[in-house]
């Protein structure tokens, strides 16, 4: 899938909820908004339908750990991790979910990167996305994704109210606008790479910004999925994509829905011809009304229209002409994109100027409207586009010769 839909949870169910879609291939944001509780997540049941989606979780509600080992990593110190663990945690372990990273090195001594977070909670929020109809597949801790810099470095962005850090690949953090001053103090005042604008800070702090790509810190979390490849949905929570053991459940299915297929597509070849009937009929009325119009003319079935065009022209002058030429090249666009609705048309017969304001889907679909005018020889010019729920509005304007 090339789109993917972001689910930025809260700490509680009551908690405000932000989404966005971003388009990976066209680098671009689709739709954002936010949700005022969890309850409200039905809202994005037919957003994900077609599209991948990726979970993300408050990361102070998410502990990243690197835990060093007596060997390589392997099954056995996988079995005796919660025994490791045991004296760093301030709670009981069977009150928290493990999550396995990647093995790595702490100088010269084996460790593997560890994530820890309530299983009560985490269990929690698993079954609100299955009562909601969400599939979701990757669930990660929201600052995991902010870019990653060096290690006297942090990567900051404001969510929320809240500052995100992340130093080097596997430590992060949450931090309220009230405790920034003491939670840089104790990490020694590194510099701050921040990705949105940084008022808060204390001015000892080296601030380094990345005015260029300030975005919404979701559509930021976005761009970074491909660097990332933990997965906090693992192990007994892990959620299997659909393989091909399907095939033995849905044979019989499959082949009903062949057999529907194939009646189909017989019962339209049939329509088809119906219609190319009503074509050659309404084509004949045509040329009967124009040679009532304009008796003792010739007329050329196939050239019909282009007739019809001069006839006007001669009796009308140009203007009239120009407002059928171009709406009739724009009927063309409702023939190949469906969810294309015009709500205005204003002529401007001195300029030769169709301006269209219209609904669509989504912003492609008013640049796909754009490539088949401009196919045709009209020169197009797209105004604003502007989110209206969930759909798009704008303006084109198409002109032809004056």
């Amino acid at each position: 899938m090339t789109e993917i839909l972001l689910i930025r949870t809260g700490q509680t169910e009551q908690d405000k909820l932000n989404w966005l879609i971003y388009s990976s291939q066209e680098q671009e944001i689709i739709a954002s908004g936010e949700l005022t509780n969890a309850s409200r997540l039905n809202e994005l049941s037919e957003k994900a339908q077609t599209r991948e989606v990726v979970v993300l979780l408050p990361s102070d509600q998410v502990q990243l750990k690197t835990v060093a080992l007596p060997t390589k990593w392997n099954r056995k110190l996988e079995q005796a991790l919660p025994y490791m663990l045991e004296e760093d945690i301030a709670c009981d372990i069977d009150e928290l979910f493990i999550a396995i990273g990647d093995p790595t090195m702490l100088d010269e001594q084996h460790a593997i990167k560890v994530a820890l977070t309530d299983r009560e909670w985490f269990e929690g929020w698993l079954a609100l996305f299955t009562e909601h109809n969400l599939a979701v597949y990757t669930i990660l801790p929201d600052a995991l994704l902010l870019p990653t810099s060096d290690n006297d470095t942090l990567s900051a962005i404001e969510l929320n109210n809240q500052w995100l850090f992340k130093k080097g690949d596997w430590h992060i953090s949450a931090v309220e606008n009230s405790w920034l001053g003491d939670y840089l103090a104790a990490l020694g005042e590194p510099n701050v790479k921040h990705f949105s604008p940084a008022n808060q800070f204390p001015e000892s702090i080296n601030l380094i910004s990345q005015t260029s790509d300030y975005d919404l810190p979701l559509a930021l979390f976005a761009k970074q999925l491909t660097n990332v490849k933990f997965n906090l949905r693992q192990g007994m929570y892990q959620l299997k994509k659909k393989s091909a053991l399907w095939w033995g459940y849905w044979k019989g299915a499959a082949v009903i829905t062949g057999v529907a297929l194939v009646a189909t597509i017989a019962i339209k070849l049939v329509e088809l011809n119906q219609l190319n009937s009503q074509v050659e009929l309404a084509k004949a009325q045509v040329v009967d009304k124009y040679q009532k119009a304009f008796p003792g003319t010739k007329v050329r079935p196939n050239l019909i229209k282009s007739q019809i065009r001069g006839a006007l022209k001669t009796i009308n002058g140009e203007s009239e002409a120009g407002f059928l030429d171009l709406t009739t090249q724009l009927v063309v666009v409702f023939s190949q994109v469906s969810e294309f609705t015009p709500e205005t048309l204003r002529y401007d017969k001195r300029r030769n100027e169709l301006r269209i304001r219209a609904r669509a889907k989504d912003f492609q679909t008013f640049g796909k409207v754009k490539s088949i005018l401009e196919q045709q020889g009209l020169t197009v010019e797209q105004g604003s586009l502007n989110n209206d729920g969930d759909f798009v509005v704008g303006e084109i304007k198409l002109r032809g010769a004056v």
